[in-house]
């Protein structure tokens, strides 16, 4: 399973639309708050199942603030990462991960691409599609296949 991951859109659907589209093919979307009302109005584009989460700059919405899902037998804790400190380090968000027993935790909120490995937990920051704070808009591409092995890569991509 080949998932797009994505964060922090801010209302520019123009560079998530290029994230998506750098990215190549791809077998589901993960958007991590932010706007997640973007990635429903790109996904028109793609039609691809989606997932996604409220961010601190998404108000009065009907969606949680973080969720856990299953892909090819992997736990995926996903969160916008405000609620966690992530502007300091990822010690809260390891303490949740342990505490649900995820595998994998996909975050944004610092528009900072990171990918870090705590014990045999895998964290991954795909960085913001339109507010960067280090450089160049991102996006990360999480592969699981089907006996459980894990890549990410992450991207960069210019606004033409």
């Amino acid at each position: 399973m080949k998932i797009a991951v994505v964060s922090d859109s801010h209302g520019n659907l123009y560079s998530l639309d290029r994230a998506l589209s750098k990215i190549g093919e791809f077998d589901m979307i993960v958007h991590l708050g932010d706007h997640f009302n973007d990635i429903i109005k790109v996904n028109e584009k793609y039609k691809k199942p989606i997932e996604y989460i409220c961010g601190n700059n998404d108000y009065g919405k009907d969606v949680k603030y973080e969720k856990i899902i299953e892909v090819c037998g992997k736990k995926i804790l996903l969160v916008h990462g405000h609620r966690y400190d992530v502007y300091y380090n990822i010690l809260k968000l390891y303490l949740k991960a342990l505490e649900e027993k995820v595998d994998i935790v996909l975050y944004g909120h610092t528009h900072v691409q990171r990918i870090d490995r705590e014990g045999d937990v895998l964290f991954v920051n795909p960085g913001s599609t339109s507010r960067p704070r280090d450089g160049m808009p991102g996006a990360a591409v999480l592969n699981i296949s089907e006996d459980g092995e894990v890549e990410v890569n992450t991207l960069r991509f210019t606004i033409e």
